[in-house]
């Protein structure tokens, strides 16, 4: 009966095509009722089921064949054994991707089957601090708030202007604000990376921006020019976004703001932060740049507590 289990599911799906195989589906449901109702499987497909296994084994060796042929009930509980983790571990995978977007669920970076090419948990990798127990990051007053300040819930965002996948992300960030417009919030804090070009610099930058009053047309605009990033450049978008350029380049050059840069780089590290964007909603974490859908599923259930 074990493998009339495992058979089945498999002789329905090739049943669809062949005719051959659903008379073996219809003779596995017709083992499974009458074992379950302590009735005699007439069709005698369990047998003919482990005569088959052990004549594929007795090509290669008849002291196998004989193995397994002895000790068949054994083997068919561990064969369904796996089976049943198989389809328990399959149907986990669909679960977190149609809530979240990714197999392992909203902040795991595993392979996924669904997602083999990485589009949803591409990050850019930090040190190792697997080891260290993680602290929730907390709001801080002198970060700038993007969004209605009055919001119920806050996003806590670790990105890095300089990293392609939290520039990959704001596009839903953007759209996660507009669609809870009002109930939901965002503060991002930079992490440096120092494999990232002008990771360091444009954070510092965009710190000079807050002390103008011009961080989120500033915040945008490094993003918008990622690719281009560089001393000179920081210096043309200070003025594109309206800001007094040599107030703007005396902070930038001072490094004014190096002791908050790297005290949010160090939060991000006690909050086991290991890739840019990292997002905490209240508890929970994204790593990442998850699909809306993910973070939706996570906002509705924080606004409801």
């Amino acid at each position: 009966m074990v493998l009339c289990i495992i058979a089945l599911p498999v002789f329905a799906i090739l049943g669809i095509f062949s005719l051959k195989y659903r008379k073996l589906a219809k003779d596995s449901l017709e083992c499974i009722f009458k074992t379950a109702t302590f009735k005699k499987c007439e069709s005698g497909l369990d047998d003919r089921i482990k005569s088959s296994i052990s004549g594929i084994f007795m090509r290669f060796s008849p002291k196998a064949a004989g193995a397994v042929y002895k000790n068949y009930k054994i083997i068919s509980w561990i064969i369904l054994a796996v089976f049943i983790w198989s389809i328990y571990g399959a149907s986990a995978g669909i679960y977190n991707y149609i809530q979240y977007g990714n197999c392992n669920g909203p902040s795991d970076t595993g392979f996924c089957l669904l997602d083999p090419t990485g589009a949803h948990s591409g990050i850019s990798a930090l040190e190792d601090n697997s080891s260290a127990i993680p602290v929730l990051p907390a709001l801080e007053a002198n970060d700038p708030i993007i969004g209605n300040k009055n919001a119920e819930l806050t996003i806590i965002e670790f990105g890095c202007y300089a990293c392609p996948y939290t520039k990959k992300a704001e596009p839903i960030v953007k759209e996660v604000l507009d669609y809870y417009e009002g109930k939901v919030n965002l503060q991002f804090k930079t992490m440096i990376i120092p494999r990232h070009n002008m990771s360091y610099q444009a954070a510092l930058s965009a710190e000079c921006a807050i002390e103008q009053g011009k961080y989120l047309e500033y915040h945008n605009l490094l993003f918008e020019e990622q690719e281009s990033l560089s001393h000179l450049e920081f210096e043309y978008l200070a003025e594109k976004a309206g800001m007094n350029v040599s107030k703007f380049m005396a902070c930038l050059n001072s490094e004014k703001y190096k002791q908050e840069v790297e005290n949010d780089t160090s939060q991000g590290y006690a909050a086991r932060v290991s890739g840019t964007p990292t997002f905490f909603i209240s508890g929970q974490r994204i790593t990442g740049p998850k699909p809306f859908r993910t973070f939706k599923t996570i906002i509705n259930e924080e606004l409801k507590k």
